[in-house]
């Protein structure tokens, strides 16, 4: 890993890439803040101005990975507000942030202080920003269709399943695939959207 020299002012978003960067190549048990503090050349004392210990400076960047997720759906939900594809653009957003980035996937989800709430009820409780930006797409969309609320918790839950599972399974290693599967994200989704639909109109 190259060592990267920092101008003053930002050694903190520097030291929590370099964290990143550590914890993705080394593992979290690797990770400590001499060995950031090493790699961004600063001394050995300069990262407690920061982080009080190791477990503030995974926490600042869990912070620092769920930031940049909320962005990019937040980005993709600005741009589709207004389009009927909304929801598909959405979950497309979803999978492909973890496939550009597997090693986040795993990282954000094996913390004990993430929360996901799936029910309407916590709705702009801010607990989960990306999955608040999913639950509010699905309300705009879903109301004008009239369909009930509970209706559209259940669809809710079917459609995290959905991009959740696939974002798992295209950050899983031993996965093997017969075609560049970034090109394919929206024509899997589009393609169990459709089963459900089938299956939903003959239930035998």
């Amino acid at each position: 890993m190259e060592n990267k020299p920092y101008h003053h002012g930002d050694l903190r978003r520097l030291l929590i890439e370099t964290g990143l960067e550590i914890i993705s190549k080394e593992g979290e048990e690797k990770l400590s803040l001499r060995k950031a503090a090493a790699q961004c050349h600063v001394s050995n004392a300069a990262p407690y101005a920061h982080f009080g210990n190791k477990d503030e400076f995974i926490g600042a960047i869990q912070q620092h990975v769920m930031e940049r997720f909320t962005q990019t759906l937040e980005e993709t939900a600005r741009q589709y507000q207004n389009s009927p594809e909304l929801l598909l653009k959405l979950g497309y957003a979803y999978v492909l942030f973890f496939y550009q980035h597997p090693f986040y996937y795993d990282f954000l989800f094996s913390r004990k202080n993430i929360k996901i709430s799936l029910s309407l009820e916590t709705m702009n409780k801010n607990e989960n920003p990306p999955l608040e930006i999913l639950k509010k797409a699905a309300v705009q969309t879903f109301k004008k269709t009239g369909m009930s609320d509970e209706s559209i918790q259940d669809t809710l839950i079917a459609m995290w399943a959905l991009v959740h599972g696939l974002s798992a399974m295209m950050t899983m290693p031993n996965v093997e695939f017969d075609y560049d599967l970034e090109s394919k994200i929206e024509a899997i989704m589009k393609a169990i959207a459709l089963s459900s639909a089938a299956l939903k109109e003959d239930p035998s």
